[in-house]
């Protein structure tokens, strides 16, 4: 680009300015900014008396005394551009010009690459082969992890039976009073194991005791009428021969036993056996009462249903309870099992036999286990159904499944229908 002489002005931000005599579109050329610093300038046009200031950037170029215009926008090139045109032409430039070129549209704005622009296009660009390869290493990527969580999704499905919740059950049953009275007696301390009908409670029953004194009473009330018809036979049996004398139907007759008159020997004596056989059979029967309710009224016998352990005990002995109260808590010798709560569509998707992994916490660690479906059954109805699987773990013995499950503690049960391994099986059996 020509080189003009012609006054343009540099201000700076302390207020001092520099006059530039030699300059051109491209940059401006003065040895009186060598060792200042160029931030914040401001460049001034002269126009009829007055100057159109806006502010400019600029850098060191290859030339001596030489700084280039850097970042101009539109309308300051189109500005300096006319200034630069009218210089070169002769003429001076118009009022009008002036107003355009402050007013310049964005399309009548030079589109030339900045630096920046320049070097960013020069850099070099990677072969075309490496960025195909980069390309389908990056999309196939994406397509990895993709059909990577859609086939988990899917295989989750397939996999897996969906559970609510699960919680360790127990086999423990309650031993209950049967009648009202008071414990006698706790044969077996909680904790401890016991047999099949060992007694582990006895009881006083007080009905039993109440039915017993009035049995007695009638028994002795028995005994005495007992005692008065054997005393009647034996005073009637001893008029005999004094009845025979007098019979009147001949002796023979009297010595069969038979009656002519009522009220006669015979007909006296057998009424009076008849009493005394009547009165032996209550007798009997008051007496066999009195056993059976002293035998009750002594002690009520409470046992074990099965072998087992008892627990706990709800009362202490000479408490006082009624028909219906829990004494004890029982439980029998069987593993604890694990109930799992399904909805109910999913009664075509379990069945027993069915593999269940088991997993619990213990001491802030999880530990898993492997269980099986033992036994379905329905809990709840309509709508509020629930299918429930009893799991039981194989292996695990009475003592490990106390100390490892409490009763009630939750777990997490993944129910596995192991497809694979079932049509597996079913080709190599």
């Amino acid at each position: 680009m020509f080189r003009l002489r012609a006054p343009l002005h540099l201000g700076f931000p302390d207020g001092q300015a520099v006059r530039i005599d030699d300059w051109s579109l491209k940059g401006v050329y003065t040895p009186d900014l060598a060792g200042r610093a160029l931030d914040g300038l401001m460049l001034s046009v002269p126009f009829q008396g007055v100057g159109v200031y806006f502010p400019v950037e600029l850098e060191p170029g290859n030339e001596p005394d030489e700084y280039l215009f850097r970042n101009l926008s539109g309308r300051q090139r189109e500005t300096l551009a006319l200034f630069y045109r009218n210089l070169l032409s002769g003429r001076m430039t118009s009022t009008a010009d002036m107003i355009v070129a402050l007013d310049t549209p964005v399309d009548l704005v030079p589109m030339g690459e900045t630096d920046a622009e320049r070097r960013a296009g020069e850099a070099r660009m990677a072969p075309r082969p490496a960025r195909v390869l980069a390309n389908l290493a990056y999309y196939g990527a994406l397509f990895l992890m993709v059909v990577g969580f859609l086939g988990v999704v899917a295989w989750n499905r397939i996999s897996r039976v969906e559970v609510l919740s699960a919680h360790v059950a127990t086999a423990a049953s309650q031993i209950i009073a049967p009648v009202a009275g008071y414990v006698r007696e706790l044969t077996v301390p909680a904790g401890s194991k016991v047999a099949e009908g060992e007694v582990i409670v006895r009881l006083d029953d007080q009905e039993a005791l109440r039915l017993l004194g009035e049995a007695e009473v009638a028994q002795v009330e028995a005994a005495q009428a007992l005692a008065a018809a054997e005393a009647r036979l034996a005073e009637h049996l001893s008029r005999r021969d004094e009845a025979r004398a007098a019979f009147r139907g001949g002796a023979e007759r009297f010595d069969q036993g038979q009656t002519v008159n009522p009220g006669d020997y015979h007909d006296i004596r057998q009424r009076l056996e008849a009493d005394l056989d009547l009165a032996r059979r209550e007798d009997e029967r008051l007496a066999g009462r009195v056993i059976s309710l002293r035998e009750r009224a002594e002690a009520t016998a409470l046992t074990a249903p099965a072998p087992g352990t008892v627990m706990e005990h709800f009362v202490r002995p000479f408490d006082m309870v009624r028909a219906g109260d829990p004494l004890t808590l029982f439980e029998p010798d069987a593993p604890r099992s694990i109930l799992a709560h399904l909805p109910a569509s999913s009664v075509l998707k379990v069945w027993t036999g069915m593999r269940a992994d088991v997993t619990y916490m213990a001491d802030a660690r999880a530990v898993a286990l492997v269980g099986e479906v033992r036994r379905l059954t329905v809990d709840g109805r309509g709508t509020e159904q629930v299918l429930v699987a009893s799991i039981s773990v194989p292996g695990l013995s009475v003592e490990d499944s106390r100390r490892l499950f409490r009763e009630g503690m939750p777990v997490s049960v993944v129910l596995r229908p192991e497809h694979v391994t079932r049509w597996v099986q079913g080709w190599w059996p």
